[in-house]
């Protein structure tokens, strides 16, 4: 591929969505595992990499690069950013940035560097992927060769120092850099602040940087830096598609039926256009990026996931995760004051790379800060004590109804509620059949919940006409759902007041 064309297509301004479109595998990748820390000492001696002065506001722009996919005659397919992170080329950026694919996937990786903040990015080199780790999102290229596939051995460009993102604070001030598609051919500087913190499970308490400033498409893999002008997280768009500024979903009950699906309106819900991958999640990353060797960064995405082979268990919740990611212990309310609950569950049947969303609601509201939105699973196929949790334990949650929602390729699987709050208290229900059918499923979903919660009765308990069941329950007014042991639907109240406990009287659907 010659050079001409990869630089026409820079300069001619043409704007490219930072993520690929939906035929486009942002999955389970082939990797090579990183090498152990002996290799790695002796890789480093062999191959210094120089320590980077602190840098002012030019030499982070110039160490912002803008990455493009292009295919076989030089033309770009998609466009994404990185942050140069060593003077012989190593750099730092998302895979999804550079994710390929066996069916529609590009031929080359080039490097197009910043100059000048008023000037568009110039197409220099060709890059190889040296790390890849899509359940991170975040993969390490190096240059290799010029535009016309000579070799090069560069050893002079400008590059960022790495801080420490778990110094990073709450309220600490951010900039970010990069190539978003809005806006326009030049490099983009905006900034904000830190909003929190995200945990995942199989990740780390800090699996997300949130953040309040602007970030869009082609801001993915770019440049989040500290007031020092360290690199402390990377830009990861990790929901929206085709040039959308925010992820859309089906989460909220806009016709007022009472249900969740198909027949409600889009909810556009932001996905993480505001969410920062921590850059101490890249450390192995980088070591294994420096080694050099050339990995795949071929995906596979499952087709058509079909959800009836998988299985969810409905959360359960504590106040926080042991060591060995189990609950501390189990509850069905929190008081006023706390700072951190997790919902727990099992699982099988899935597939690495599958899209999967833990939708955190409270009172009814999405919480985007809270919610793991568009995520790639990374759990393998079965498991017990997958965990998400909503706040850090650094800062005090709202009372409220805490809902979880669990969604595999956009399709609801499971749901429940934990309470936060002293004024809730635990109640003793006395559940009466007054249908003439057997009930073999009661839900209870607290008023405003966004969908209907796990069955109370369990596996083997039901209710025979006339008959009734204990049960406890945290009190307050909820919508009920009976159905028979087809799970037909048999009863359907709202509105029910439960708050002091006693009978909850079942009667037939009208």
């Amino acid at each position: 591929m010659g050079g001409l064309a990869v630089a026409a297509l820079v300069a001619g301004g043409i704007a490219f969505a930072a993520t690929r479109g939906d035929d486009e595998p942002t999955g389970t990748a082939t990797t090579v595992p990183v090498t152990d820390t002996n290799d790695i000492t002796t890789a480093v001696t062999t191959v210094p990499i120089t320590e980077a002065p602190v840098a002012d506001t030019d030499t982070i722009a110039r160490s912002v690069v803008q990455l493009i996919a292009v295919d076989a005659d030089g033309n770009g397919l998609w466009a994404g950013s990185g942050t140069i992170i060593s003077a012989d080329g190593l750099i730092l950026t998302n895979a999804h940035v550079v994710a390929n694919s066996t069916t529609n996937g590009y031929e080359a990786i080039v490097v197009a560097i910043t100059d000048s903040a008023d000037s568009a990015p110039t197409a220099t080199y060709r890059a190889d992927v040296v790390a890849f780790d899509p359940g991170l999102d975040l993969a390490v290229v190096k240059v290799s060769t010029d535009l016309d596939g000579n070799a090069v051995a560069v050893s002079d460009l400008p590059f960022l120092p790495i801080g420490d993102s778990d110094a990073v604070g709450l309220g600490d001030h951010l900039r970010i850099f990069g190539y978003p598609s809005i806006g326009g051919d030049t490099i983009t500087f905006t900034e904000g602040s830190v909003s929190g913190f995200t945990s995942e499970a199989g990740i780390a308490d800090r699996a997300w940087v949130k953040t309040d400033a602007t970030i869009a498409g082609g801001n993915s893999g770019g440049t989040a830096v500290n007031d020092a002008g360290e690199l402390v997280a990377v830009p990861t768009r990790a929901s929206a598609t085709d040039g959308d500024v925010a992820d859309c979903r089906v989460v909220q009950d806009t016709n007022g039926d009472n249900i969740v699906d198909e027949n409600d309106s889009c909810i556009p819900i932001g996905g993480f256009i505001n969410g920062l991958r921590p850059a101490n999640l890249a450390t192995a990353l980088i070591e294994q990026g420096r080694l050099g060797e050339v990995v795949s960064s071929t995906t596979e995405q499952p087709v058509d996931v079909d959800t009836s082979g998988i299985t969810l268990t409905a959360p359960v919740f504590s106040p926080d995760v042991t060591p060995d990611n189990q609950p501390t212990e189990l509850v069905q309310l929190l008081p006023t004051g706390t700072t951190k609950v997790c919902g727990f569950f099992d699982y099988s049947g899935m597939t690495d790379g599958t899209t999967w969303d833990a939708a955190w609601s409270v009172d009814g509201e999405l919480n985007t800060d809270f919610s793991l939105l568009a995520q790639s699973w990374i759990g393998g196929a079965e498991g017990t004590n997958w965990w998400v949790c909503a706040g850090t334990g650094e800062k005090v949650l709202p009372d409220g109804a805490y809902e979880l929602s669990l969604y595999v390729a956009e399709d609801l699987l499971v749901s429940n509620t934990v309470f936060v709050g002293s004024s809730f208290a635990l109640v003793n229900l006395n559940v009466v059949n007054n249908t003439p059918t057997k009930l073999c499923y009661v839900r209870l979903s607290p008023q405003g919940a966004q969908n209907w919660g796990p069955d109370e009765l369990g596996a083997d308990v039901t209710i025979e006409p006339g008959a009734s069941v204990p049960l406890t329950a945290v009190g307050a007014v909820y919508d009920v759902l009976g159905a028979d042991c087809d799970n037909t639907t048999v009863v359907e109240m709202y509105g029910v007041d439960l708050t002091a406990g006693g009978d909850l009287s079942l009667t037939p659907k009208t």
